[in-house]
């Protein structure tokens, strides 16, 4: 969904209205992203600041609103409060949250080595923090059902996302034949591929990478954590997927983690699986380019799959 700027200055106008009774000051775009264009606002009661995002997609304000509450109730410091969810408007959904002090720092490699290093220390130290965070119950998104066993639980997304390409003439046109072969390969095996680990559910927040962490700008020191997607309790290397943000620097996040978790040796097959899954639900989700980032993750998959399997 697009707006004008006069449609978005109504917009945020009627949602301030609805939500402090009180008119807006002043508004402050903060970004965009695929989901999602988000703004600062300002009005005259508490707590007088607010951000609101309004949301492209249907009942992704709903989606984010659920995973924030579930993130905030083990991290109420770092993940901002949802003061309202309005998804049943004409012109918008959107979501309305606690501005939190900081700003964000998507592009770390371009920062002096030793700021770069202290930040991707931060980083890891917050996601391991994140993933101590266990769920005895199962694998499973924050509403249930419950799986005791991983594969039964995220082979539900793969065999969706499959279906929804090769059902699709214009996804098979796009995505080509190397893609569509490479999917059944790799669901052929995916069971075995995913046995291989030993982990436990645990909490994840779908799109854990440096652009959804706030950062205090005097002291460098993490003070938010935002944007999740997919936020559920799952296997903890599906969170090392997004890490990477699209930088090859950031592949050094991958491997600090590696340090501080032992995640087996066959850690490269898992991580490659589920990259080309992962970029392929993108894909039906929201037709993100992906084909040859797909083609690439798929040739580390198959040299994994020679090695481990």
């Amino acid at each position: 969904m697009q707006f004008s700027d006069s449609q978005v200055y109504s917009s945020l106008q009627g949602i301030v209205q609805k939500t402090w009774k009180t008119d807006m000051r002043s508004i402050t775009p903060l970004g965009e992203g695929v989901y999602g264009k988000t703004y600062g606002v300002r009005f005259q009661c508490s707590p007088y600041h607010a951000v609101i995002k309004l949301q492209k997609y249907p009942r992704m304000a709903e989606q984010e609103s659920r995973q924030l509450a579930q993130l905030r109730a083990y991290l109420p410091a770092l993940v901002p409060q949802v003061y309202a969810c309005l998804p049943e408007t004409e012109s918008y959904s959107a979501l309305v949250m606690e501005w939190l002090p900081g700003q964000t720092c998507p592009r770390p490699e371009r920062l002096p080595h030793v700021l770069r290093r202290s930040l991707q220390r931060q980083a890891v130290d917050l996601l391991l923090e994140v993933h101590t965070i266990s769920h005895p119950e199962g694998y499973g998104s924050f509403d249930g059902p419950f799986y005791r066993s991983w594969w039964d639980y995220y082979s539900q997304q793969i065999q969706d996302t499959y279906q929804a390409i090769t059902n699709s003439d214009k996804a098979c046109s796009y995505l080509g034949s190397q893609v569509l072969a490479l999917m059944d390969r790799t669901i052929e095996h995916g069971e075995q591929i995913l046995g291989t680990s030993q982990g436990q559910p645990v909490l994840l927040h779908g799109d854990f990478c440096f652009g959804n962490l706030l950062f205090n700008p005097h002291t460098w020191s993490i003070s938010g954590l935002i944007d999740p997607m997919d936020a559920e309790w799952g296997e903890r290397e599906l969170d090392l997927v997004n890490l990477i943000n699209g930088h090859i620097h950031h592949f050094e996040l991958v491997n600090r983690y590696r340090e501080a978790m032992d995640l087996g040796p066959c850690f490269p097959l898992r991580y490659w699986f589920y990259q080309v899954w992962k970029w392929l639900f993108y894909y039906v989700r929201v037709q993100v380019a992906c084909r040859e980032w797909v083609l690439r993750c798929g040739r580390e998959l198959e040299k994994a799959m020679e090695r481990y399997l």
